[in-house]
């Protein structure tokens, strides 16, 4: 390998930023260069970190963990608290090393604390049960023979998942950690993972998201991937009106336009999947969830790696069941499958191909997020 890695690093009201690129397959979710954004929030010297990140693979020597080592060793920063948002790879990868180099606390929703100690739990139906989902319900939901199939893979979680981290203590929505002379706000933000935590330094108006921006989310099945708590979080996140916005992966944002324009479009393609799973089941009858996925997620075949979008496609249809909109049943050939009820029942017209858009502008809060709040 002698492609030379780039990490770029970016001057933030707050400190600096360390963009974080994913890939968009399941051959790129692996690649080298993947990592979460790393954040450092800086006042007199200490240092809030969000997720270090992962460092590449040994034939890729060059990764964000040399930056990160980098900006706090030249600038002679003290690395008080790390927050880590979530338990996903490209976000812990390093925090054990930075922990233990650094001697700083790490910090972490209740929720998440148990797999991030013991990344393997997602291996085992204990973590689904952990929130009350069932995990022979989940594989019936999504048509699979083996209930272990809705987990990850045990030799797949060891080989590129299995990063544990030693926590110190946890934190929960309203805490405020204190760096040199700012007051940071922690606000839990579920959905993407059900312990997920992003912050917020109200001094500069800065929202460090992470992953709530990420799509498509929730990637786990329901309950531990939950779209009622992935919509509340966005319309969090809105409620704050940032200057700034930093997200887990993509780049940053600024300027409270775009910021809104970034957080409204996410809360668009939420809505606009669930709205499209009901138009589906009004035109076609009962449909299983491959089959409304296969018709929502067009490329699924390159984007599918996880199985993150089924698992999104799996999370809104039990949101549609919660708020009585489809009910579960069993076709003639065996499969699980859902349908509308009365109160999912679209007008004929609304449910028919022409004009598809126009009637989708006439939902109210999808015609005000998409022309505008003015």
């Amino acid at each position: 390998m002698t492609t030379k890695l780039l990490w770029a690093t970016v001057e933030t009201p707050d400190g600096v930023v360390i963009p974080g690129p994913h890939g968009v397959s399941a051959e790129s979710e692996l690649y080298p260069g993947i990592s979460s954004m790393v954040a450092f929030i800086i006042s007199g010297g200490e240092v809030l970190m969000t997720d270090p990140g992962i460092r590449t693979r040994p034939e890729y020597p060059s990764g964000v963990l040399d930056k990160v080592c980098e900006i706090l060793d030249q600038r002679n920063l003290r690395l008080k608290y790390i927050v880590q948002t979530h338990w996903h790879f490209d976000h812990t990868g390093n925090t054990q090393y930075v922990k233990n180099r650094y001697r700083a606390e790490v910090l972490c929703h209740p929720k998440e604390r148990a797999i991030l100690e013991d990344p393997m739990l997602a291996t085992r139906p204990d973590y689904v049960e952990s929130f009350g989902g069932n995990l022979e319900e989940i594989a019936e939901d999504l048509n699979l023979e083996d209930p272990s199939a809705a987990l990850i893979p045990e030799d797949a979680m060891r080989k590129h998942w299995n990063y544990p981290v030693e926590v110190d203590r946890t934190v929960e929505d309203g805490d405020v950690l204190e760096v040199g002379e700012l007051k940071i706000q922690v606000l839990h933000t579920p959905g993407h993972t059900p312990g997920h935590l992003s912050l917020y330094n109200p001094s500069s108006n800065s929202l460090y998201l992470v992953d709530v921006m990420y799509w498509p989310t929730p990637i786990h099945p329901h309950p531990v991937g939950n779209a009622d708590e992935q919509i509340e979080s966005i319309e969090k996140c809105l409620a704050l009106e940032a200057e700034y916005l930093f997200p887990g992966h993509e780049l940053p944002r600024s300027g409270k336009q775009d910021t809104r324009d970034y957080l409204e479009d996410m809360l668009i393609k939420q809505l606009q999947l669930e709205r499209r799973l009901l138009v589906l089941l009004n035109r076609h009858g009962a449909l299983t969830i491959p089959e409304l996925h296969a018709e929502t997620f067009v490329i699924k075949e390159r984007y599918d790696y996880g199985p993150y979008s089924l698992n999104c496609v799996h999370s809104h249809v039990r949101r549609l069941a919660q708020q009585q909109k489809v009910v579960r049943l069993r076709r003639d050939d065996g499969q699980v499958a859902w349908e509308v009820t009365e109160g999912g029942r679209l007008p004929r017209g609304e449910a028919g191909v022409i004009g598809g858009y126009e009637r989708a502008m006439e939902v109210p809060l999808l015609k005000e997020l998409m022309t505008g709040r003015g």
